[in-house]
């Protein structure tokens, strides 16, 4: 009984977790207290199951089964019903979750014109990966990061869904090229920038070319956005949560590092700093309290270094770092008991 009581908790707070990832972007205390509850083995198990449903409904929604799922008729929902217990079939663990990802299920099989097939592209940990779609665009995918694209004859779609990615697009005015990060929706037509979905936002940046950034409305495939910008070469951008940060400035040394396997850092967020490094390290790095997550931090190293950069913010910050079991790693203040 106690048992099953705490797996049901696992598994409300693992929707709590992935419905409040999809509404907006964690700010960052929510992004270090969900680092920290994702290192669970168990947590992870159950959100790794949420994930994998989302992407199975995704894959519905474009398939011919969707199709006829959308098609009128007093037998949609029942079809929809049996769909998506098909779907949970694996995870009878999730059975409870069934009201929601109903309702959730559908918003991705209602109707949509120029339907495209998604595909999902991923690396792992410290992999770095570049993958060329079917227009002839590249995407550079970070370590630890995944995107979803959706090409149809009249727009080009990608979500990224996790990490960092840069993009090379092929031009085609008649096909624009959309970047989907959670508040941040970009618009282009050919052009070569990065996508960071970061602690604290989404980074947007150009490298050549014009990007249109916006905040993006609660459908992510229309152009109904507010607070848009236009970024050109050698500018950057945040949106979160908030709205649309100022217009900065940025080099193409710091633009290209990560694809050259170099991070740079100024006066960044140390839950930034460290979801980053988590992208380059089997053992996950987390903080021990939620104030730790705004100390700024400038600094810069290979990605060969993330085993020993720990070391490296212990010597430079005030704060005592804790390994555990698993290659973990906690940083606490230097001031806090163990």
């Amino acid at each position: 009984m106690a048992h099953g009581r705490k797996q049901k908790r696992i598994e409300e707070q693992a929707r709590e977790w992935f419905m409040l990832r999809h509404e907006r972007t964690l700010n960052a205390a929510e992004a270090a207290a969900f680092a920290q509850w994702l290192s669970e083995p168990a947590h992870q198990h159950s959100f790794h199951q949420l994930e994998q449903i989302d992407i199975g409904l995704r894959t519905v929604a474009a398939s011919a089964e969707g199709a006829r799922l959308r098609a009128p008729s007093h037998n949609a929902q029942t079809r929809l019903h049996n769909l998506l217990r098909r779907l949970l079939a694996p995870a009878p663990a999730m059975a409870m979750s069934f009201v929601l990802i109903l309702a959730v299920a559908t918003v991705f099989v209602a109707p949509r014109e120029d339907t495209a097939t998604p595909e999902t592209y991923a690396t792992t940990v410290a992999e770095t990966r570049t993958i060329t779609l079917p227009d002839g665009s590249e995407v550079t995918l970070a370590g630890d990061s995944r995107i979803e694209t959706a090409f149809s004859e009249s727009r080009r779609d990608v979500t990224l869904l996790r990490g960092q990615a840069f993009f090379s697009v092929v031009k085609n005015p008649a096909r624009p090229f959309y970047v989907i990060a959670e508040q941040a929706s970009v618009r282009v037509v050919g052009t070569r920038f990065d996508v960071h979905r970061a602690a604290g936002g989404v980074e947007v940046s150009v490298e050549e070319g014009i990007v249109d950034v916006a905040n993006r409305s609660k459908d992510p495939r229309t152009d109904n956005t507010r607070n848009k910008v236009r970024l050109t070469a050698g500018q950057q951008v945040r949106v979160n949560a908030s709205g649309t940060g100022a217009i900065e400035s940025i080099t193409v040394e710091e633009l290209a590092s990560w694809r050259r396997g170099k991070l740079i850092y100024r006066d960044t967020s140390l839950s930034e700093v460290v979801a980053d490094i988590n992208r380059y390290r089997n053992g996950k790095i987390l903080l021990g309290t939620p104030e730790l997550a705004e100390l700024r931090v400038t600094t810069s190293f290979s990605v060969e270094q993330a085993e020993t950069v720990v070391s490296m913010l212990e010597e430079s910050l005030p704060v005592s770092v804790y390994r555990e079991s698993n290659d973990r790693v906690v940083i606490w203040p230097k001031s806090s008991p163990k």
